[in-house]
């Protein structure tokens, strides 16, 4: 597919002839500052971004390169190097000893520690439950009977007398309170105490009301003829007095600092604002214009070097895989190691049946040691039965020696010895693992 010329114009305008204009009403106006800055800054930074996105472009190839060629099979042997190496070894040099004395030393230690301190606690809540007993049966018949008989027949009939003559007692001296107190205080205060507090009352009242006209007439009257007729007067001077001032500074702020302020930044300021956001507008818009052209122009020179390489290199090292190395490959996959991997899988199924039966051999050994030692189950119980070894299933190859495909692809449990490429999906996968399977 041919992409179109990219023009230095703007966006959405083309100088060339016959080129469909926007509507006179829609179109944007641009003054001639806009139209002389636009150009110049396009061209300059279209000469200086080019290198830029070059180099650019050379370094994310050459990153992606390493990361195919370095990063992706370092990462794999890394991982293979951890799970067949390096975490064998770390789990049987710290995580095997304390996991085999945990269970064949803590564990059973513990168990019988459980059980003892069990047995413990048994025969001392039997012995608590006996001692607890015996005390209930104490206590109830040498403290708790007495002390029943004695508050019964004994504390209740003394308190009851006790209450009594409490009572008449009480009688009496309400009584006597009634009739040398209450009575005595109320006809003191009745015609004593009360009679000479109205006389008291009445004194105090009159001094009060010649206190209150003094105040009015000697002091408030005054005070008031005095804010009145000269205190608001001479205010109301000072108040007009600094309106004044006031108007005369607000008249000096605006005619000789606000309004040479204005002057300049509306003659000023905000032209020259306008021109370097318009020019800020056109480098920003160049830039980008400018990084997408140079775009353009690094992909077309490494395409072509691309393609340059490819038929110098990359041909011949395909023709060479598919009509030499490829056909070598399948005779020795199909004459030496699938033969040899067959081979191999019948004599280690050979070596797990064999030690299959030496260890049904040493179970029923131990067996029959163990019944001869400590006895057996009874005639009549059922034994465990024994459960066969699973046996690793094989693909079984079709005519001609060959495995089945997958859509032209040998399926990744197949015995290749290429199945350890990278799965389908995986990170770093390469496009070109799929020719190395078909080996």
């Amino acid at each position: 597919m041919r992409r179109p010329p990219v023009s230095l114009a703007k966006d959405g305008r083309s100088d060339g002839p016959g080129a469909g204009a926007a509507p006179p009403s829609e179109a944007p106006f641009e003054g001639w500052l806009v139209r002389a800055v636009r150009m110049p800054v396009r061209i300059v930074t279209l000469v200086l971004i080019v290198p830029v996105r070059m180099l650019w472009d050379a370094l994310t190839v050459c990153g992606r390169a390493l990361r195919r060629a370095l990063w992706v099979p370092f990462a794999r042997a890394m991982r293979w190097l951890w799970r067949s190496v390096l975490a064998p070894v770390l789990f049987a040099l710290f995580v095997w000893p304390f996991l085999a004395l945990w269970r064949y030393v803590l564990a059973p230690v513990g168990r019988a520690l459980r059980w003892l301190a069990e047995t413990a606690g048994a025969g001392l809540a039997l012995a608590g439950r006996g001692v607890g007993a015996a005390l209930v049966w104490l206590w109830r018949t040498l403290i708790a009977v007495p002390c029943a008989f004695l508050y019964r027949w004994v504390l209740t009939p003394a308190g009851h007398g006790l209450a009594a003559l409490g009572r008449v007692f009480g009688a009496g001296l309400a009584w006597l309170w009634r009739w040398l107190a209450v009575a005595p205080s109320t006809f003191l205060y009745r015609w004593v105490l009360r009679p000479l507090g109205l006389g008291v009352a009445a004194v105090v009242v009159g001094i009060g009301a010649g206190l209150m006209w003094l105040w009015r007439w000697v002091v408030v009257a005054p005070c008031v003829f005095v804010y009145r007729w000269v205190l608001t007067p001479a205010g109301h001077g000072v108040v007009a007095l600094v309106r004044g001032i006031g108007a005369g500074f607000a008249w000096l702020w605006r005619w000789v600092v606000v309004a040479p302020c204005v002057l300049v930044h509306r003659w000023v300021l905000r032209p020259a604002g306008r021109g370097i956001a318009v020019v800020a507008r056109e480098i920003a818009d160049a830039l980008g214009h400018a990084w997408r052209v140079a775009g353009h122009v690094s992909r077309a020179v490494f395409r072509f070097v691309g393609r340059v390489l490819r038929a110098l290199f990359v041909d011949p090292v395909v023709w060479l895989w598919r009509h030499v190395v490829r056909p070598a490959g399948r005779a020795v996959r199909d004459g030496v190691w699938r033969p040899a991997a067959r081979t191999v899988r019948a004599v280690g199924r050979s070596a797990r049946a064999a030690f299959a039966s030496a260890r049904a051999s040493v179970r029923e050994t131990r067996r029959e040691i163990r019944r001869a030692l400590f006895g057996g189950p009874p005639a009549g119980a059922p034994r465990a039965a024994t459960v066969p070894e699973a046996v690793e299933a094989v693909p079984e190859p079709i005519s001609g020696g060959r495995f089945p495909s997958e859509g032209g692809r040998v399926p990744w449990g197949a015995g290749s010895p290429h199945d350890r490429a990278t799965p389908p999906g995986t990170f770093g996968a390469k496009h070109d693992d799929a020719d190395f399977r078909t080996l």
